[in-house]
């Protein structure tokens, strides 16, 4: 004895759309292999049909088992489950229900306001890092307003440029005099002759000289004649008077004096020197402000070339965030308008299964037995009547042989 489930289902079907299209299309989709598959998951195999061991037979059972049919002339289709236990009948034909609303409801929906929800979230997201990431590197290079800050880092660095013009033309000079009061200095001697005098030991000579005249003069008083002491005196005298008259540097002595030129050379030597040098500190101080102004703007160049790349990048996002927000909008406007037109499922009558089996029935098939019985038996009775070729009465003796019959003995069954 098995049990029937059966439940009804109407169909409401939008304008534009034709009926008897989405009614054979919902009865593929309630019938489709997926569905079945997944009721006999649900429901479980060997529930459905104990003994067939799940899997492909009990898929193939439960398809031959299930029939939807739609009913005529109404948006409206009939399913019905047929199963040897009431319950499990009742309960597959629900998983039916489910499921095909279900699947039902995921093949007439739209996604397209969900993808472009997703696309407008990542892109916004993306915009969002955008911004982020430009306002650390104008926090970090501290780039507020680049054309104005370039214009300034370069009218600084023109003032420095000139500065330094300015600075090494002044130092230039101060070296071309370093220069050139080195080289004078160098030819210049730092003390010049003041006077000429006989040395002192010519002075000594001549006092000596005059000591021996004054001697020689009280020996001769003295003495008579050539004697010794007398010859001693003139042949030092002599000697003396020799070395007085004899023209030798070493008998002259010289005095120098300071060379007023070259003090005023070693003056103004020191005064260049004095003030190349501070011109040197500056120009290497200015230079580095000039390279600190260089690094400046290359910087600024660099920040300013990211900032563009990252302002166009942001335009593009911004574009891309307004065109997928305005599009996920109308997608959902439209969604909701689709709605209405988008085939709507609603239970006519729940599935149910009735207390009395609806099969085997008896009836029928004792009738269908009585009627094939009839219709056997005067079939044999005419094909013996036409085909048989046993004599039954003397007509047909006659007519077989052509003669009349005389006489006509009945046959006796032999006794036992």
């Amino acid at each position: 004895m098995r049990a029937a489930a059966g439940g009804r289902f109407r169909l409401g079907v939008g304008v534009g759309w034709n009926e008897a299209e989405f009614v054979n299309s919902e009865i593929q989709i309630m019938t489709s292999r997926d569905l079945v598959e997944a009721v006999v998951d649900k429901v479980g195999g060997d529930k459905l049909y104990p003994g067939s061991g799940g899997g492909d037979a009990a898929i193939r059972k439960f398809q031959s088992d299930f029939k939807v049919v739609p009913v005529e002339q109404a948006d409206v289709i009939d399913a019905s489950y047929r199963n040897d236990n009431h319950d499990v009948a009742v309960e597959a034909l629900n998983a039916i229900v489910a499921l095909y609303q279900q699947k039902h409801a995921e093949m007439f929906a739209d996604p397209r306001y969900k993808f472009l929800e997703q696309q407008t979230k990542q892109y916004q997201e993306q915009l969002d890092t955008l911004v982020k990431k430009e306002a650390d590197i104008r926090n970090e290079k501290s780039l507020f307003d680049v054309d104005a800050q370039r214009a300034k880092l370069l009218d600084d660095r023109a003032a420095t440029s000139s500065i330094i013009d300015q600075l090494k033309s002044q130092s230039i000079d101060a070296h071309q005099r370093i220069d050139f009061l080195t080289n004078r200095l160098k030819t210049t001697p730092a003390l010049i002759p003041a006077g000429e005098a006989q040395a002192d030991v010519v002075e000594q000579a001549k006092a000596r000289l005059l000591d021996l005249q004054v001697k020689q003069q009280q020996l001769r008083e003295r003495y008579v004649g050539d004697v010794k002491p007398l010859q001693d005196a003139d042949a030092e005298i002599a000697k003396l008077r020799d070395f007085v008259s004899r023209p030798d540097p070493m008998n002259r002595k010289e005095w120098s004096q300071r060379n007023t030129a070259y003090d005023d050379m070693v003056v103004a030597l020191n005064r260049a020197l004095a003030d190349a040098a501070p011109l040197d500190q500056q120009i290497a101080l200015r230079q580095k402000e000039a390279e600190t102004i260089d690094a400046r703007l290359r910087e600024l160049e660099e920040g300013a070339t990211a900032i563009g790349d990252l302002e166009r990048e942001r335009r593009v996002l911004e574009e891309l965030v307004h065109t997928y927000r305005t599009r996920y909008e109308e997608a959902r406007m439209n969604e909701d308008l689709d709605r209405e037109r988008i085939v709507s499922v609603s239970i006519v009558q729940r599935p149910d299964a009735p207390e009395k089996p609806v099969g085997p029935r008896h009836l029928p098939f004792a009738l269908a037995g009585i009627l094939i019985g009839i219709v056997g038996a005067s079939g044999v009775l005419l094909y013996l009547l036409v085909f048989r070729e046993t004599l039954i009465t003397v007509e047909s003796v006659e007519r077989i042989i052509g003669l009349p019959v005389v006489a006509s003995v009945a046959s006796r069954a032999p006794l036992r």
